[in-house]
């Protein structure tokens, strides 16, 4: 373990070692999201872990410039923020466990995880990292009074296939669970129990209530949605599930991906968000007075969501191919504008009780990073109401046919050019946070520029 940093409670130490010995916990994984949004983590003793539950442990942090196929994104010339290099000699920093995610793991035999936080050598927390910025903009958001509650929908593709067999087709033509499509089908939802009902267990035995399970529009396509928590809860819990479908879908002889989109003109893979702001047991997106329920305080958050929608993008959809989610008419939230009920407009209005008035974000992919996407979210929401911004009336009809309305970036390289300018995102995320995430979509951008498709060989490589 790392330096001494203690922060747990002599009863919270009790839990944790009651659970250790109830479970019969050999091994505990430790760790947590990389700016991509993946578990980087490491396997510790259960004695080990028993022993120290609240010590830090050292992660070496060149974790920070891995990019998503491990390859190390050099420091860009000329940049000056925080970028671990060779010369720095990639020293280590905490990574301290937040005693609270500690669960067991069902397929992990004896098995549990603890998420973490990460902090420099003087405890203190590494700006950039997702979950510190989440935390970062959850701070504000209680100086102002309020809680954030947060609950995310992931659709996400399962196949016939293992990772292996699936890359020596190429990813082409994969053979998916069923021939038929049938949104919200029975038929197909019954089919498919036997994995359904394995993810479905997986996650509460993390701790993870599955609200709803559906078959999607695509082929072999999912969507399960989460419930209702706070918000730093409800991005641990979206990262965990990722985390948990692909391994039981591994476990059962399947590939599960959250890549967003395979195709034109086929489904993509969405990450809705739904959110509200509370004050002790008060919905303050509520207002019964009103005709569609929502308080001054739900439409200005609803305006500041709305006029940040753009400058946040690239958080929304981090990679290349998000952006072929973004095609007309395709449920993926590109129109900026917001109505009541209506999925064509970006951000959606959710009229009912106290308990359910909530507003829904629609432009997120299901590859994007639940930390970052929940924090930009609240950061515009926030932004909105200390600026007592107004979102005008609800959009009706149909927003994709309306070309007055602006739409989402086109391109990841202009998307990440816009959040790197982005006063709200600077001011709620912090310059460091910033200037590191926009480095590492840079990043992306060239590898892409720099290679050579398929597609243009197969239209270049015999006509030029």
């Amino acid at each position: 373990m790392g330096s001494d940093n203690r922060s747990a409670t002599p009863q919270e130490l009790d839990r944790i070692r009651a659970a250790i010995a109830e479970h019969k916990i050999e091994r505990v994984l430790i760790g947590g999201s990389d700016i991509h949004g993946q578990f980087r983590a490491k396997f510790i003793p259960g004695w080990r872990f028993e022993r120290e539950p609240d010590a830090p442990m050292h992660i070496a942090d060149v974790l920070a410039i891995m990019d998503i196929e491990d390859a190390m994104m050099p420091k860009p010339a000329g940049y000056s923020g925080w970028w671990p290099t060779w010369d720095g000699g990639f020293d280590d920093f905490d990574a301290t466990p937040d005693l609270s995610t500690f669960t067991p793991v069902p397929w992990i035999e004896n098995g549990a995880l603890v998420l973490c936080d990460y902090q420099d050598q003087n405890h203190q927390p590494m700006p950039a990292m997702p979950r510190n910025v989440l935390k970062s903009v959850i701070a504000k958001s209680t100086a102002l009074g309020f809680e954030a509650k947060m609950a995310t929908e992931y659709e996400f593709f399962l196949f016939r296939e293992t990772f292996e067999s699936a890359k020596a087709k190429g990813f082409r033509n994969l053979t998916p669970l069923g021939e038929s499509v049938t949104m919200y089908g029975a038929e197909r939802a019954h089919a498919d129990l036997p994995i359904t009902t394995a993810i479905e267990k997986a996650c509460a035995g993390l701790g993870i209530p599955i609200e709803a399970i559906m078959a999607e529009g695509g082929p072999s396509q999912f969507e399960l949605n989460l419930t209702p928590q706070e918000a730093l809860r409800a991005a641990d819990e979206g990262f965990l599930f990722k985390f948990a479908v692909k391994r039981v879908a591994e476990q059962l002889g399947y590939f599960a991906t959250f890549m967003p989109k395979f195709g034109p003109g086929e489904f993509g893979s969405s990450l809705h968000v739904h959110q509200s702001l509370w004050r002790g047991d008060r919905n303050v997106f509520y207002d019964a007075a009103q005709v569609d329920g929502l308080s001054t305080l739900a439409r200005q958050y609803i305006a500041g969501m709305r006029q940040t929608l753009r400058e946040f993008t690239a958080v929304f959809a981090p990679f290349i191919t998000s952006y072929k989610r973004f095609e007309e008419e395709s449920a993926a939230g590109t129109q900026v504008a917001w109505a009541v009920g209506n999925r064509t407009t970006a951000i959606r209005a959710i009229r009912g009780s106290e308990s359910a008035t909530r507003v829904e974000n629609r432009t997120p992919g299901s590859d994007a990073n639940a930390y970052l996407v929940l924090a930009a979210m609240l950061a515009g929401g926030l932004w909105g109401i200390e600026n007592e911004l107004d979102p005008g009336e609800p959009y009706r009809g149909n927003a994709y046919a309306d070309e007055a309305l602006d739409r989402v970036p086109a391109t990841l390289a202009e998307a990440v050019e816009l959040f790197a300018q982005s006063e709200v995102a600077n001011k709620f995320f912090g310059e460091e946070a910033v200037s590191y995430f926009a480095e590492t979509r840079r990043w992306e951008v060239a590898q892409f520029n720099n290679a050579v498709t398929d597609w243009e060989l197969a239209r270049y490589i015999g006509t030029v």
